[in-house]
């Protein structure tokens, strides 16, 4: 029977029926008394087709393809929204280190860098800091510091297990610092800690107490805890010798596993394994491998024959060689910068004020950066770090300015023409040989043919040291009227960059008429032969500032003695007075404003330096994030006098 051809005529009047009308929906209502249920089973869905017609069917097709890439539009936003990338645990990671590690110990670790290294991965601190450089309780729970500003009590976690399992408490803490203090041990750190009571308060707390207020010393406790009952039989006298400083016990993330030597007894490789002890967040990695290098040539061999993942640092004409897909470059900003100081102390020339003025109004800082960092870096004007505690980022400087620096110079030193300068050097050199001279003349048993061949030789080496130390770039020279060439030596470290960003100097200084010379020191010697005995015109070398901002160490007059580092022999009253209060405060806001205030002594000496100072051009140039760059040179000595 076909029910779509099927017409019943129904009419319902007074109780009867009247089959006059048709019922137009009762094959509906048929189908439903068939199919109780209101989905079509599959079956049913299966003869779909038949009954739609082509277009009835591109209809359906359509509108169900909308609705699939509805679903997996949606489903794709919240897959992105919710997905999370996590490590996956295990693997090995291995570095290039340059040198050889010797003293794996918080106590000594601070004088050789591969030591600090290593160091910081196997022991913790009672404080730490974190990837904003703020510091954080890291081994203790919780301190307070006293009214007196002097006296700091640290609770400490009792959670803490050393990576040979067992517990660290007070004992471990007061033990390391009064170690630090024993002389006999020898640390680096003796002078830091010297004065300073630490003593047990309970099994998981201790007290420190200092003879005075000294706002960062909670960045002092950054330093390792080591483990009394490995290092408590040692005598103070052999602790560098112990076994324990290559194969440590620590409570880091990090512990010892094995190390190899070559047959001359270097260390070759050296690797550390997960610390299961570890009382935070357990490392991803299983293993920690570093590869030990004499130079920065073979750490760069290593890393693109893959005999290591990374190195932490290449110079930029070795990194620039390695390229490739396997390779990526991470730029790392360091609380650092690099400036040029003057000693007048040495160059009798940089007592001058006008001529400290002119080298600095002479240089094109952008340009260094470039040539010399590859703009790996940014131009500084302060010693206070951007983003660190009282950096004020609106004081204003004297503008790069040549015309200006001639300006300057002419007033003293005329200019010369380059063999107006042979001739005056020449004659200044030979003077200084006369002595010989005088002394082969007087020789009465030597032929005079020889004599003056022997004076002729004199003469002929004086002209070819000349020449040879001109540089031919430079077109012109100055002289004043005691007929003095004006001259300077840079002196700086034997690495790329540090040459590359001495020449470009010496190239602007040239530029202005000024003989510049280099001198290249090796940097395991320049402390001996150079800072020690402040053994420098100008000096050419970098400040690890550190995350607290204190300026103390680097430019108060009592540093200006080796060891301390107040490297451009900075010497003012008031400024030492702002960095001794600084120092004595731990509120935030009084110590921003006192480094301020130093800030704008620093900017006053450069600003008093130079005539009708408001007929220059100045700008503000904000000092680099932490990455290492070059500094204004103006940071230098003033006369010993209280600032008014």
């Amino acid at each position: 029977m076909n029910l779509s051809k099927l017409f019943f005529w129904i009419k319902k009047k007074q109780g009867s029926l009247d089959v006059s009308m048709p019922s137009r929906n009762f094959d509906q209502k048929l189908i439903k008394k068939l199919q109780p249920k209101i989905m079509p089973s599959w079956s049913q869905f299966r003869y779909l087709g038949s009954f739609l017609t082509t277009k009835e069917k591109r209809i359906v097709s359509a509108a169900l393809g909308v609705f699939l890439l509805t679903v997996a539009t949606w489903s794709t936003v919240w897959f992105l929204n919710n997905f999370i990338t996590v490590p996956a645990s295990g693997g090995e990671y291995s570095e290039a280190l340059i040198g050889q590690p010797k003293y794996i110990n918080p106590l000594f670790s601070s004088a050789n860098d591969v030591d600090g290294d290593l160091t910081s991965l196997i022991y913790s601190g009672l404080f730490r800091y974190n990837n904003q450089q703020k510091l954080i309780p890291d081994l203790a729970s919780e301190y307070t510091v006293e009214e007196d500003g002097k006296t700091y009590n640290v609770s400490l976690r009792q959670d803490v297990k050393w990576s040979d399992g067992e517990p660290l408490t007070a004992d471990d803490v007061v033990f390391t610092f009064q170690t630090i203090q024993d002389q006999e041990v020898g640390s680096p750190l003796y002078s830091a800690f010297q004065g300073i009571s630490v003593e047990q308060t309970g099994d998981f707390s201790v007290r420190f107490v200092l003879k005075e207020p000294f706002a960062p010393f909670l960045s002092s406790l950054t330093t390792g805890i080591l483990p009394q009952h490995t290092w408590v039989n040692i005598p103070p006298s052999a602790i560098r010798l112990a076994k324990t400083n290559i194969q440590p016990i620590g409570s880091g993330p990090w512990k010892f596993d094995k190390l190899t030597k070559d047959s001359s007894g270097n260390i070759n490789s050296y690797s550390l394994e997960r610390n299961n002890f570890y009382y935070q967040n357990a490392p991803y990695l299983k293993t920690l491998t570093f590869k030990f290098y004499t130079d920065f040539t073979q750490a760069a061999t290593a890393l693109k024959s893959q005999d290591a993942m990374a190195a932490s640092f290449l110079p930029n004409d070795l990194a620039d060689k390695i390229t490739g897909k396997n390779f990526s470059l991470y730029k790392f900003e360091l609380p650092q910068y690099t400036a040029l100081f003057f000693n007048s102390d040495t160059a009798s020339i940089l007592k001058d004020n006008d001529f400290r003025l002119a080298l600095n109004l002479a240089l094109d800082k952008n340009k260094i950066l470039e040539e010399a960092l590859g703009n790996k870096g940014e131009v500084i004007q302060s010693p206070i770090l951007k983003g660190a505690l009282g950096h004020n980022q609106d004081i204003a400087f004297p503008k790069f300015d040549t015309e200006k620096t001639n300006e300057i110079l002419t007033k003293t030193w005329a200019r010369i023409q380059p063999e107006e300068y042979f001739k005056t050097a020449y004659e200044a050199l030979l003077k200084t040989k006369q002595g010989d001279i005088e002394l082969i003349k007087k020789n009465t048993t030597t032929p005079t043919e020889e004599i003056d061949a022997a004076v002729k030789k004199i003469e002929d080496d004086t002209a070819d040291f000349i020449r040879q130390e001109m540089d031919p770039d430079q077109s012109f020279y100055r002289r004043n009227k005691n007929n003095e060439i004006l001259s300077i030596t840079i002196t700086t470290v034997d690495t790329s960059e540090y040459q590359q960003a001495a020449l470009t100097i010496a190239k602007m200084w040239r530029a202005m008429g000024i003989k510049t010379n280099i001198q290249t020191i090796g940097s395991n010697q320049i402390v001996k032969d150079i800072l020690r005995d402040r053994n420098y015109e100008v000096l050419l070398y970098g400040e690890i500032a550190g995350a607290d901002p204190d300026p103390y160490p680097f430019w108060h007059s009592s540093q200006i003695t080796y060891p301390g580092l107040n490297l451009a022999l900075f010497i003012n009253r008031t400024a030492d007075k702002l960095l001794e209060d600084a120092r004595a405060t731990t509120t935030e806001k009084v110590r921003a404003e006192q480094y301020e205030k130093f800030q704008e002594i620093l900017a006053k000496e450069i600003r008093e330096r130079a005539p009708n100072f408001k007929d220059y051009e100045i700008e503000t140039i904000y000092f680099g994030g932490g990455t290492p760059s070059l500094v204004d040179p103006l940071f230098i000595k003033k006369i010993i006098e209280d600032y008014n």
